[in-house]
């Protein structure tokens, strides 16, 4: 055939309207490979070179001349691959040939090379989804895997084994004969699971020696256990690294699903365990994850050598959360928070997995690394210019059976003063209390090297008095608990305002935690206690990020408002009643959304409401002359009339009636709550002259 166009790069083709090849240029040759034309080719028989994007044989309707043949219409770029070609990726892209008042009589098509873009793309998701080492998946990939075989085999009703694979004796190797050995290993390990796993199955690399098998299609739990004893049998032949012929095994954890959960963590966390149970048992060998049968002890251990194995890999983190003072509007320091950076489930908090070791000794060795860190994080600081105090909490197991003391005498060898008096040691009251004579010694024994001690969650160990006379530490921190509903609940509040009291009367420091907006804050700042923490000021974050967290910190403007440094009585009481208020307008608002509650909800009547008994009582007598007094008196009467309204209607079901009745009731709640801050106002002003003639004398 003639070649016209020889000098295009681009591929050129002509086919007749039964899809003939009529003409090609040279570079069609370039693109498809040689072409016979003393046969004619048809689309078919290219048709027969191209594979898809995803390397699969191209289907006919795929293929674009065939696409315009049967439409008619124009058929854009679709990406092939030829197999006569290697590596040669083309784009093709096809165009009806028609003439006027007549059919397609013909197409005319374009191959343009497109391998190098097709190369680089494939190289980005390599590094991307593949481990660099052995090649295998890593975890990105493996989330992806996993769910899409848990959505097949839920379709084809077969099973999984989902195994995690941890090399027994790596560590030696890398010991005794260096990490460039370890790596070979690794690779080796890689090689003989990809050879011993059936094509269907994934192999992948949870990083260091963890691997994650994903065996599927499985009819029979038998034939997976054929296969992970094939597994074992593979790893433990011998190796032969830097010359020299070594050995290792492997333990290996099973997960079954659908016996065990869909969920892909918990499948991996299962695993996990039962890896544990296969090295606890011998290693060189399987542990089936029986969900029906795993006892809390048993779990337990698996968790406690789990979490020693994170503290030896260094899985642990601080994160920091800032404390601040509102009155003086600067940061005062952070408190440690420790987080795990699991491999496979990501980011747990210490709530997930610190009570499993509480009565162990690795609480003890796990609190001594996190001080280390504090310690070194207080040094990285200051070289940055930045001097923060940090608060550690210690367990209780630490504090009385630890050796405490002489681990902060060590402390104080290896640390220069000025790093040491950034320490703070945060104490439970509860653990305070079981040996308070230990406690106090320790918090005498250490003051003066300049490390301070606070009594954390104060107000949940019921300390009297005597006991807080005893332990002589700087600072108390009221417990979340009392914070989360301090302008609801009255006994909250009323707890703070002791709190802060006894704080004032001992001479201690109170810092607030868990204050997650500003009303909170607000009310705190008018009891008395100005340093607060919690996520209505910022969330824990990492080191770095404390470092331009405190440089761009701006106090909130709200906080400069007037406050005594503690409530006069009558100011206290009139908090209080506000906050007996918006409990009884939360116990309205649950009887009528959920009646079947109402029992537990029902709200006080307006004879044994406590703000009726405190009109007739001390409001009276301490605010019935002010302005706004008998404002408070009738608004307050109102709102329980439209309260019993509200539920009567409510239990009635008279829907309509009660959406009205709600706003109205919002509406005077919004304006007794208004009249109590008058009254406030007028209580100010009118005590006002006796406290400045007060501050003069």
């Amino acid at each position: 055939m003639e070649q016209l166009m020889p000098d295009l790069e681009d591929g050129v083709q002509i086919w007749s309207d039964r899809g003939e090849l009529l003409y090609y240029n040279s570079a069609t040759i370039n693109h498809f490979g040689p072409i016979d034309d003393r046969d004619p080719e048809d689309c078919s028989v290219l048709l027969q070179r191209c594979l898809d994007e995803n390397e699969q044989l191209l289907q006919e309707e795929s293929f674009p001349v065939y696409a315009v043949l049967a439409s008619g219409e124009v058929c854009h770029s679709s990406i092939i691959k030829v197999t006569s070609k290697d590596n040669t990726w083309l784009r093709l892209t096809a165009y009806p040939i028609a003439v006027p008042d007549s059919d397609t009589v013909g197409v005319i098509s374009f191959s343009h090379e497109v391998s190098g873009l097709i190369e680089k793309g494939l190289q980005l998701e390599q590094r991307a989804h593949y481990d660099s080492l052995t090649g295998l998946p890593n975890r990105l990939l493996l989330s992806d895997r996993l769910s899409q075989a848990i959505a097949h085999e839920e379709r084809s009703g077969n099973i999984i084994f989902v195994c995690l694979m941890d090399l027994d004796g790596f560590k030696q190797i890398n010991d005794t004969l260096g990490h460039e050995a370890g790596d070979l290993l690794l690779k080796e390990t890689a090689q003989r699971l990809i050879h011993h796993l059936r094509p269907q199955d994934t192999a992948v690399r949870l990083g260091g020696d963890e691997f994650v098998l994903l065996i599927e299609g499985l009819e029979k739990e038998e034939t997976g256990l054929i296969i992970v004893q094939r597994i074992l049998n593979a790893i433990a032949a011998p190796y032969t690294l830097m010359g020299r012929q070594c050995r290792v095994t492997a333990s290996i954890g099973v997960t079954i699903y659908p016996k065990d959960t869909r969920v892909a963590d918990q499948l991996l966390r299962h695993a996990d365990q039962a890896m544990y149970k296969a090295k606890e048992g011998g290693k060189n060998s399987y542990h089936l994850y029986d969900p029906t049968i795993a006892s809390l002890v048993k779990a337990n251990q698996s968790a406690i050598k789990s979490i020693e194995k994170a503290i030896y890999k260094n899985q642990m983190r601080l994160y920091y959360q800032p404390k601040v003072d509102c009155a003086q509007e600067k940061v005062t320091g952070v408190e440690a928070l420790l987080r795990w950076e699991h491999p496979v489930l990501g980011i747990r908090s210490p709530a997930e997995f610190l009570p499993l070791i509480e009565h162990h000794d690795l609480i003890i060795k796990l609190g001594e690394w996190v001080i280390v860190q504090a310690l070194e994080q207080i040094k990285a600081w200051k070289r940055h210019g930045l001097d923060l105090q940090v608060s550690v909490n210690i367990a209780a197991r630490h504090l009385l059976r630890g050796n405490i003391d002489t681990f902060f005498e060590t402390l104080i060898k290896r640390y220069s003063a000025d790093i040491v008096q950034h320490l703070e040691i945060e104490i439970l009251e509860t653990a305070a209390l079981e040996d308070i004579n230990a406690v106090s010694n320790l918090i005498s024994n250490f003051q003066p090297y300049g490390i301070s001690f606070a009594l954390d969650d104060f107000g949940t160990g019921y300390s009297s008095l005597a006991h807080l006379k005893h332990l002589p530490a700087d600072t108390l921190k009221v417990d979340v608990s009392f914070v989360r509903d301090i302008h609801s609940d009255p006994s909250d509040l009323g707890i703070i305002q002791g709190i802060i009291g006894l704080a004032s009367a001992f001479q201690r420091k109170v810092v607030a935690e868990g204050v997650e907006n500003i009303e909170q804050a607000l009310m705190l700042i008018e009891l008395g206690c100005s340093v607060i923490q919690g996520h209505g000021i910022a969330r824990p974050m990492t080191a770095e990020s404390i470092l331009d967290w405190v440089k761009n910190f701006e106090p909130d403007p709200r906080w400069r408002i007037p406050h005594s440094h503690y409530p006069q009585r009558a100011d206290f009481e009139l908090l209080l009643m506000m906050a007996s208020h918006r409990n009884w307008i939360q116990c309205i608002e649950k009887q009528v959304n959920t009646p079947e509650l109402a029992p537990k909800y029902r709200p006080h009547s307006f004879e044994q409401c406590r703000i009726t008994k405190w009109f007739a009582g001390s409001g009276r007598q301490n605010l019935g002359n002010l302005q706004s007094f008998d404002l408070v008196q009738k608004l307050h009467k109102k709102i329980h009339q439209l309260g019993d309204d509200l539920v009567e209607y409510s239990i009635q079901g008279q829907l309509d009636a009660c959406g009205e009745l709600h706003q109205e009731l919002i509406h005077t709640s919004k304006s007794l709550l208004n009249a109590f801050e008058n009254l406030r106002h007028e209580l100010s002003n009118r005590d006002a002259p006796k406290k400045a003639l007060s501050k003069k004398s």
